[in-house]
């Protein structure tokens, strides 16, 4: 039996300074899927999920959640319904401790527990060895843990996760893969990545959405991912 779509756009088109950079973009997710979306650089991959949280409003069309359009909601009602947003860059805040940067993102749920705390740390136990640092003193792959962790402690239903191999070491970047895939597995969390490290893609989709101009040009299934010409073709710079 097929699960129930998660969220689902229609017709999106957003940008910045009143140009459009999403071109009618249309996208259908299913509750505990893990999908890509990859595209060369450019083609709006991050715009896609800035409008997704809401921090790119939409010009046209529409975004669905759970059945519910919320493309007039504010990135905190929509992060208040479920929906969590790893940025690029990961953003943590850098004078904050760890459990600071953790209790940030608990807020949106009454507060950091000590159960929620547990669940963090057994996710990513160096964040428990890190309690008390600054977030802005740790490697970027720790910061990468980090700024999931601020996430998933709002337990969220859905995972926007922007570009999370960006600036680690690849050996991380395998943790952090095999930890979300862990996750999805045992929470059923649904996860939107975008990426362009193949070996991550390959390591965490379920699928994958192909973006060229704006617009979703391929849906991918599990066995094209593992076509290698096929794959960086659509990567290429």
């Amino acid at each position: 039996m097929r699960k129930e779509v998660i969220l689902n756009t229609v017709g999106l088109r957003a940008g910045y300074g009143g140009k459009p950079v999403l071109q009618g973009l249309e996208i259908e997710v299913r509750e505990g899927e893990i999908v890509a979306v990859i595209g060369r650089n450019g083609v709006g991959k991050s715009t896609l999920m800035k409008s997704l949280i809401g921090l790119v409003p939409p010009m046209d069309g529409s975004i669905v959640f759970r059945g519910e359009a919320i493309e007039a909601l504010p990135a905190f009602r929509r992060a208040r319904l479920g929906i969590g947003y790893v940025p690029q860059g990961r953003d943590v805040f850098p004078r904050l401790s760890v459990g600071e940067n953790i209790a940030v993102g608990a807020a949106i749920k009454g507060g950091l527990t000590d159960a929620g705390k547990q669940q963090i740390i057994e996710t990513f136990p160096i964040l428990g060895e890190r309690w008390s640092q600054p977030a802005g003193t740790m490697s970027g792959g720790q910061q990468q843990q980090l700024a999931i962790g601020r996430v998933l402690i709002a337990d969220p239903d859905l995972i926007l996760l922007d570009e999370p191999s960006e600036g680690i070491q690849p050996n991380i970047v395998q943790d952090i893969a095999r930890d979300m895939v862990a996750l999805n597995r045992k929470t059923g969390v649904t996860i939107i990545l975008v990426e362009q490290n193949l070996d991550m893609i390959r390591a965490m989709a379920q699928r994958c959405y192909v973006m060229e101009k704006g617009r979703i040009v391929a849906d991918l299934d599990r066995s094209a991912l593992d076509d290698e010409a096929e794959m960086r073709r659509h990567l290429a710079v």
